[in-house]
């Protein structure tokens, strides 16, 4: 039986190079002076700067302007106690742009403990928080119209209770349903019935303030949350608006549509003390709406 050569008792000549060359971090070695020594290409990519720009430099360079100097005191703090520090750091590449970087510091320990050198990893993490935020995005707003959707929506329902609650305030919310949306999405189909969708939530936009909240429940059915109002009559208000602001055919694919909608509206803390209660009983209000006519508001009794 052949025996097994030894293993070495370090790394062949070069290896370690090799290794963090290879690496998709950026990787830098510097001296206990934080002065550069090495850097690897991934860092070239990634900051614009060559190992030749920044050998015998320090990272002054790459320093966006977004942390004041205790950020970096606390950085080598951790590193002379824990001998690493990682976490999130806004850099600089050469060509000005700033970036938001994931960080792991090093600190490279001779026998009698003092640090001689740094190993520094980091990745840019835009992309990843670009990804990211858009997740959260798709996560709260509808696909089809952009308004927030039912998740959002809970939570800012919630949020808005809270507040009416803690403050002594009313809250009001408006439930709108377009009317006979069955009958065009048979005549025109679903795809005529999305542009539709689309243009009406545009329409409701633009029918509300800026602090109010448009929401799509789902279908053709949205919710309006509108904040610190005085009476029922603050909301009879905007719900007018918002029948008046469909008198006029929505255009759709240069098609005129005529629509009209049946809002049911109901007030915190008159008619409901929970968000449940409150979606509920504005839901019902809305039906009572279609079943006197549609095109109409009613409030909750």
């Amino acid at each position: 039986m052949t025996s097994e050569p030894p293993l070495p008792a370090t790394l062949p000549t070069g290896l370690a190079e090799r290794i963090l060359q290879r690496t998709i971090e950026a990787v830098t070695i510097s001296d206990a002076a934080i002065r550069v020594l090495w850097v690897n290409d991934a860092f070239t990519r990634l900051t614009g700067y060559s190992l030749d720009e920044m050998r015998g430099n320090n990272f002054r360079v790459l320093r966006s302007g977004h942390h004041d100097p205790g950020f970096y005191k606390h950085i080598e703090a951790c590193i002379q106690r824990d001998g690493v520090w990682e976490g999130e750091i806004w850099r600089r590449r050469k060509n000005g742009e700033i970036f938001p970087a994931m960080l792991t510091i090093t600190g490279l320990r001779d026998p009698d403990g003092a640090i001689t050198h740094y190993v520094d990893f980091f990745n840019d993490l835009g992309n990843f928080k670009n990804h990211q935020q858009r997740i959260e995005y798709l996560v709260n707003h509808d696909a089809l119209t952009g308004l927030p959707n039912r998740n959002a929506l809970q939570e800012r329902l919630e949020n808005a209770v809270s507040r009416a609650r803690r403050n002594n305030t009313q809250l009001a919310l408006l439930f709108v349903d377009l009317d006979r949306f069955k009958r065009i999405n048979d005549e025109h189909g679903h795809l005529f019935g999305d542009h539709v969708l689309r243009e009406m939530a545009e329409r409701l936009r633009q029918n509300v303030r800026e602090m109010d909240t448009v929401a799509r429940l789902g279908g053709d059915e949205f919710i309006i949350l509108l904040e610190d109002v005085t009476s029922h009559d603050d909301a009879r208000v905007v719900a007018g608006a918002i029948l008046a602001g469909f008198d006029q055919p929505l255009l759709v694919n240069n098609v005129p549509t005529p629509i009209s909608v049946s809002v049911g509206v109901s007030l915190f803390p008159r008619d409901a003390t929970t968000v449940e209660h409150l979606i509920n009983r504005s839901d019902a209000a809305m039906y009572a709406a279609k079943r006197a006519g549609r095109n109409r508001i009613c409030f909750t009794e």
